[in-house]
Parts: structure tokens; C-alpha cells; sequence
């Protein structure tokens, strides 16, 4: 058995294959593992297919890929997902099949980050508010303050892998694309054609408008129920909440303003607190990326 770290001092024992771990010793296996809400559909679908000299293994593949890199015989893999609330109990599968694994995480400060995922929510069927969300003083929010924790994530990783990861930051991605390319590029010693490389996003956000009449509608008719346990969630999900969502949107979009509802989709002034209570966390995830990233500086493509 071997034993895998993870949070809040559980452990989860995981038998690895012996034959798979000699088959694959050979083999250079990186993972992207997110986070969610980081640039990860634009990457999985604008960047890495365009790396040459890896084996891209797609997150539709994902369920799959550790069949794909064992039973095949490329020199690299790049498997690529995004985890949230998932991080530590996948990342956790990856570590007990692939300790020598190279992992890529990509974090955004908390203050955006919450307002993404926030987003990402309401369009799903969430009807509260961003404090609902995450809540920062009593902790009895739908997502809880651990969850937002992300120094704790690269510590995981550092404690059940054999090399460091490379942690990249959101913002760089959006000013400075390709220093960010280079640096991945460097970490899984692949090469690109910035020609190849198109910098528009794969899918259009969606304006305050339109989430904030979704958001009401969420509360009245077509949000999720809000008990996670409840057993009927899942086909309220499935069969209602999201079929109906884009269509939501859409009337959102070409609804007179006087129609939408007033109340801010974000509390502007609780994203200021988010972000001064989650300081000290960002702060030891940036001197991480200064001073023990594996890739400090791009080359050029």
C-alpha cells in the first residue's frame, strides 16, 4: 500500500500497480490539474494541442488516461482537467499512480477567483448571493473557506510527489500570454509556433445582465435545490436546471434593463474582504512562483 497525504490530516491508502509503475518508469507524465476558473478551457483547446514533442491526452479523455499512458509507449504525456473542491482526492490518484508526475497548477487571486466561480454557480442554477457562496466569518457558506485555500494545494503536492510543481498565476496568462506559454513550454521540454497559437477565447462571457435575471429566476423556479444531500438534485439538475440555462440567459440578454433586477450580481465591497482575508495564503503561493517554481523566466518561442 502506499500511503497519500491529504487535508485536515486524513489519509487515503491507494494500491498501486507494480507492473504499471515499471512500465511507466521511462515515461515523462505531467498533469494539469487547474484550478477551475484559471484559463483552463482556453488552454486545453487554444495551446495544447499545439505542443510539439508530448502526447496531449484531452479532459474528455480524462477517465481515461491512465489506461492511455500505460498501455501506449510515447517519451511524454500531458494529461490536462481542472479540479476545484476535487483537487485533493484526484490529485491524490495521480500521486499514487504517478509519484514521479510533474504537475502544472494555475492560480487566480481569491477576490477574482470568487467572483469567477460565483459566476460559474449562478449560471448553473445558484440562487444566493456571493456571500451565500463563501462565507468568510462563519464559514457556512455553499462552498466552505478550505475550499479557497490554495497554498495548502501546493504543499500537498510537494509532500506526495517527487518533483516540485510549476504554479502559474491567471493574470499572466490574460497580460502576458506568451512569457506564460514559454514557461510551460520549458516545464514539459516542448516546443510551439506562436503563429499557431490564437489568442481569442473559446467561450464568450456572459454580462451582469444576463446572470442577475438568471440568479432571480434561480430563487423562484429554475435554481438548484439547495440541499446538497437532497437525493433530488441530481434529476433537477439534469432534467431542468441545466437544459433550461443558455435559454435563461438569452432572455436575460434582450430583456429592457427596467425588467432586470436591481440588487449588484457582486458585492464589490465583500471582494475587498475576501481578498485582505486570504492575503497571507496568496502572498506564500507568490513567493512560491518567485523563489521554488521549477520555471522562473520564459524563453522565446
Amino acid at each position: 500500500m502506499k500511503s497519500v497525504k491529504v487535508s485536515a490530516g486524513r489519509e487515503k491508502f491507494v494500491r498501486i500497480p507494480g507492473l504499471c509503475m515499471i512500465l511507466n518508469m521511462d515515461k515523462e507524465i505531467f498533469f494539469h490539474v487547474g484550478l477551475a476558473k484559471t484559463g483552463t478551457t482556453y488552454l486545453q483547446y487554444r495551446f495544447f494541442p499545439y505542443l510539439r514533442g508530448i502526447y496531449y491526452i484531452q479532459r474528455t479523455a480524462y477517465k481515461k488516461a491512465f489506461k492511455i499512458i500505460d498501455s501506449t509507449d510515447y517519451e511524454k504525456y500531458l494529461v490536462s482537467n481542472e479540479f476545484d473542491q476535487q483537487f485533493y482526492r484526484e490529485v491524490g490518484k495521480i500521486a499514487a499512480r504517478y509519484p514521479s508526475a510533474k504537475l502544472i497548477i494555475v492560480l487566480r487571486r481569491h477576490d477574482s477567483w470568487l467572483a469567477s466561480e460565483y459566476k460559474r454557480f449562478v449560471k448553473n442554477g445558484f440562487a444566493g448571493s456571493v456571500r451565500d457562496f463563501l462565507d468568510i466569518y462563519n464559514d457556512s457558506g455553499w462552498w466552505k473557506i478550505e475550499d479557497f485555500l490554495f497554498w495548502p494545494r501546493i504543499q500537498f503536492v510537494l509532500e506526495n510527489f517527487k518533483n516540485k510543481p510549476l504554479v502559474l498565476l491567471y493574470d499572466e496568462l490574460r497580460e502576458r500570454p506568451f512569457d506564460f506559454f514559454d514557461k510551460l513550454a520549458e516545464f514539459t521540454g516542448t516546443e510551439y509556433r506562436r503563429e499557431n497559437i490564437s489568442l481569442k477565447p473559446v467561450h464568450r462571457s456572459f454580462n451582469e445582465k444576463e446572470l442577475k435575471f438568471r440568479r432571480w429566476l434561480n430563487r423562484y423556479c429554475t435554481g438548484e435545490i439547495p440541499e446538497k444531500h437532497d437525493w433530488r438534485r441530481p434529476f433537477q439538475r439534469y432534467f431542468f436546471t441545466y437544459p433550461v440555462r443558455y435559454t435563461v440567459l438569452s432572455i436575460g440578454k434582450i430583456l429592457p434593463d427596467f425588467l432586470i433586477p436591481s440588487e449588484p450580481l457582486l458585492d464589490k465591497s465583500y471582494l475587498e474582504e475576501v481578498r485582505e482575508f486570504f492575503k497571507d495564503d496568496w502572498e506564500k503561493c507568490l513567493d512560491y512562483v518567485k523563489n521554488e517554481n521549477p520555471v522562473k523566466g520564459g524563453k522565446d518561442g
